[in-house]
């Protein structure tokens, strides 16, 4: 019996680590890594390949499904990139991805999707897959996502192509490089009492470890009548919180406990979110670099409800939260803190020139 091999785009990415971690962990599969940047420490293993690939090269990503059986499609860009960045990976990218695997019969496609796709700016309170896309999306990232997603399940044929699609919400863990470092940086900014809105909004957050372990039982589940092709599954902890409680529970690993918090009123919030995107805005049309920074978007983000119901996930894939969400914060920042501990003695052990 041969043995079944499985590519993971976005492999080297924050999620994609962990998804091939848990491959190795679970499954006998082989893998490999299609990503844009293959670091130089990667090794190979008899059961891991890395190639260098952009997914929006269509050539590259059929070439490098050649005789793979699995499809995990994780690769996506980061937030703060530029819309059009958006446009190119997720719709054009995931679009090679789909074409190369009919082409190259990759049987079962599933697709790292996220729980933005909902995303309208108004609250989600236990949302479930029976929701539509939202008529219009508030941010690039959101709309792209779904498109893709969509793109995805449309292309879903028990004779040629089976896929599903997963859909994360707030993902953190060991090697994060987005939420908890950004949480980080505000920790050493002093900025850690500041509070948005009254903190009455509950919020995913999943350990990245869970999300990793969804896509393995996807892999497995998506076969032919078992109800999974063809379908979005919702993946979280299964335990939202207050929004504003995920970070002070980062911070308080670290002693950190703040004695006042300040509130800043959610509508006085959305007037300075606004002249925010007015002042990057105008900096764009000077010619000006103008990173993404205090939004109204991000404003609704952290204020209001953003939470959704697994049923659907738990009885089609078998999926339950393998760490849980008070494990995952200590797991998380003992890396984070390790990693600070390395990192000044690194420094400290660099001769000054």
């Amino acid at each position: 019996m041969s043995t079944t091999k499985c590519l993971v785009t976005g492999g080297n990415g924050f999620l994609g680590r962990w998804i091939v971690q848990e491959l190795i962990k679970r499954t006998d599969y082989h893998i490999t890594i299609l990503d844009i940047f293959i670091p130089t420490n990667a090794a190979p293993t008899d059961r891991i390949t890395y190639v260098a690939g952009d997914i929006t090269d269509a050539l590259a990503v059929r070439n490098a499904l050649k005789g793979h059986h699995i499809c995990m499609h994780v690769a996506s860009p980061p937030h703060h990139f530029p819309a059009e960045k958006f446009k190119k990976i997720n719709i054009e990218g995931t679009q090679n991805v789909i074409d190369g695997c009919l082409q190259e019969g990759v049987g079962r496609l599933i697709y790292t999707s996220s729980a933005s796709v909902l995303q309208d700016g108004l609250p989600l309170e236990n949302a479930d897959e029976t929701l539509p896309y939202p008529k219009t999306f508030i941010e690039a990232y959101s709309e792209t996502k779904a498109i893709a997603e969509e793109m995805i399940l449309k292309a879903n044929n028990n004779s040629t192509l089976l896929t599903c699609s997963l859909r994360p919400s707030g993902i953190f863990g060991p090697g994060d490089t987005q939420g908890t470092p950004g949480f980080m940086e505000v920790l050493k900014k002093g900025q850690h009492r500041l509070q948005i809105g009254d903190n009455s909004g509950l919020f995913d957050w999943t350990y990245v470890e869970n999300v990793a372990y969804s896509h393995v039982l996807a892999a497995e589940k998506l076969v032919a009548g078992s109800g999974v092709p063809g379908q979005a599954f919702f993946i979280t902890n299964g335990a939202p919180v207050p929004f504003w409680n995920h970070p002070r529970a980062l911070y308080a690993e670290k002693g950190v406990v703040a004695s006042r918090i300040i509130i800043i009123n959610f509508q006085i919030a959305l007037v300075i979110g606004f002249l925010s995107e007015m002042f990057s805005l105008l900096k764009k049309m000077m010619g000006k670099e103008a990173k993404e920074g205090f939004t109204r978007v991000r404003v609704r983000y952290v204020s209001c409800n953003r939470y959704f119901n697994i049923n659907k996930a738990r009885k089609l894939l078998g999926y339950e939260p393998v760490v849980n969400y008070k494990e995952g914060v200590k797991r998380t920042m003992a890396h984070f803190m390790t990693q600070e501990e390395l990192d000044a003695k690194k420094k400290a052990e660099t001769p000054l020139i």
